[in-house]
């Protein structure tokens, strides 16, 4: 029977990583600054790939568990709407217009009647966009090759979640097919107890749609989310996000922090926060405790693609985003929309209630403690009216403590009674991904069809960019603030 061993597993899922943001260099940059940056990212890259050391090398999964993850991730990314063939949730409507202008236009996206370029985190899309311009010079039809576009996305999509059932089988050190297939379903299934908090603070007032059918905007202008929300509306964060913290868990080697670092800020900027706390906290600790201190720091900071990553390509992604007109609207006083005890509420239904239940066994388990801080800490922090933040730091330290709730299910070491109640509190919280799944179907039945793409920017090449049903401007999202002053348009990047 055929085996993926822990270290194919890791090679994979570099690779996986790595592809976007190489491509955004070759294709984003001019010729003077791409061409030493690739040699340095080869460079890096090759160090990193033959240097890979999982903690457990001797972990493998069977062919069969790995036709249960593919199964599972096309069902779960299908019902996601990626693939332009099911339900999508409003998000979609400009996500569908990214992907289809950098489909349809030259790298860099520039935008001539807004008179601006294209400055998002597009990571995620970046290889299906590529293989959509190349069958674009064979299907002349922009509709079709859009769809074809859209099935190496779904495909893209699949791979990932794969890999993301594949990291969370080693973390837990499974290798019975029952268990891993156990795993797979409770990590689709994680989530706080949102459904309690509706129901104790149904009166509280939310200002977005879907209330009723969508449970994390009880607590209003927080909000921790679950993992399938999270791929439903943000799949193109949630997937590399996942990916790259079962990565740094499962291997832990700091000569590759910055590579991890870099690649959560081009996919997902708020996220690389938590991310980079992590690995800081992480390495620190490390030098702590180790005997000689300055070998330890000199061998293990400055490796060879910590220094090209911390000093070439994190300055390059950070003057890229810096170019963006959004950013954050201000930062609010989160205790000016919520009570203390409101606050409290949030923490304890979010989170804290598997905290106490664990606390006793993995009190000195690093990683367990980091993620329950920063949970508490991150809610603090409100940058813009929806609270984007929040909910996208937020999946790193869940995803970690997902994983310590997991380790203790599967334990042989705790009888039954002693698992009751957090399996009684992982019941009831996947109320929330059981609604979105019903949202999606709620959606289908009353419309009598089954892909309600949500499509109706087309392109953010226009002087206003609307949402639809939302009704707010969001030009702000993908515009330059003033891209003729920018370091990066200027400097680095291809000119139009």
């Amino acid at each position: 029977m055929l085996f993926l061993n822990a270290k194919t597993l890791f090679k994979i899922s570099y690779c996986y990583l790595a592809l976007p943001l190489f491509l955004f260099i070759c294709s984003w940059l001019n010729l003077f600054t791409a061409f030493p940056l690739v040699l340095l990212f080869i460079l890096a890259f090759y160090k990193i790939y033959s240097n890979i050391s999982p903690l457990d090398s001797n972990w493998k999964i069977k062919t069969k568990s790995l036709s249960f993850f593919a199964l599972f991730a096309v069902i779960w990314c299908f019902c996601a709407g990626i693939g332009y063939f099911y339900y999508q949730s409003f998000d979609y409507h400009f996500r569908n217009a990214v992907f289809r202008d950098l489909i349809n236009y030259d790298w860099p996206v520039f935008y001539d009647k807004a008179d601006t370029p294209m400055v998002y985190y597009v990571g995620f899309w970046v290889v299906p966009a590529f293989l959509g311009k190349i069958t674009a010079l064979f299907i002349h039809n922009a509709y079709w090759n859009f769809y074809i576009a859209n099935i190496f996305l779904l495909i893209y999509a699949i791979l990932g979640v794969i890999l993301i059932f594949a990291h969370l089988s080693l973390a837990l050190k499974l290798n019975d097919c029952k268990k891993n297939l156990i795993a797979a379903l409770l990590f689709i299934f994680f989530s706080g107890l949102d459904a309690v908090g509706v129901l104790m603070f149904r009166s509280s007032e939310h200002p977005f749609m879907y209330f009723d059918l969508h449970l994390e905007w009880w607590a209003t202008f927080i909000q921790y989310s679950s993992f399938t929300t999270a791929l439903f509306w943000v799949f193109n964060q949630f997937i590399p996000v996942a990916l790259i913290t079962f990565l740094f868990f499962n291997e832990r080697n700091i000569k590759h922090f910055a590579f991890f670092v870099v690649l959560a800020l081009f996919f997902s900027p708020y996220s690389a926060s938590s991310i980079g706390i992590f690995l800081l906290a992480f390495a620190f600790k490390e030098l702590y405790s180790a005997k000689n201190k300055t070998d330890f720091f000199f061998d293990q900071f400055f490796s060879i693609p910590n220094i090209i990553f911390s000093f070439f390509l994190l300055p390059l992604v950070i003057l890229y985003f810096i170019t963006n007109s959004g950013g954050m609207d201000r930062v609010w006083y989160i205790f000016s929309s919520v009570s203390y005890s409101f606050f409290i509420a949030f923490l304890l239904l979010e989170f804290l209630l598997y905290a106490f239940i664990l606390m006793p066994i993995y009190r000195k388990h690093f990683f367990f403690i980091t993620a329950i801080i920063l949970l508490c800490l991150i809610p603090l922090f409100r940058f813009d009216l929806q609270n984007n933040f929040c909910m996208r730091a937020s999946l790193a330290p869940l995803i970690i403590l997902s994983v310590y709730i997991f380790r203790f299910i599967f334990s042989p070491n705790y009888n039954l009674w002693m698992k009751l109640p957090l399996i009684y509190l992982l019941i009831l919280a996947a109320a929330t991904p059981c609604f979105e799944f019903y949202r999606t179907f709620a959606f289908i039945h009353q419309a009598h069809k089954i892909d309600l793409v949500a499509d109706g920017i087309y392109t953010l090449n226009q002087k206003t960019v609307v949402m639809p049903d939302y009704l707010g401007k969001i030009n702000h999202q993908f515009e330059a603030k003033d891209y003729r002053s920018d370091i990066f348009w200027q400097y680095l990047a291809k000119k139009h």
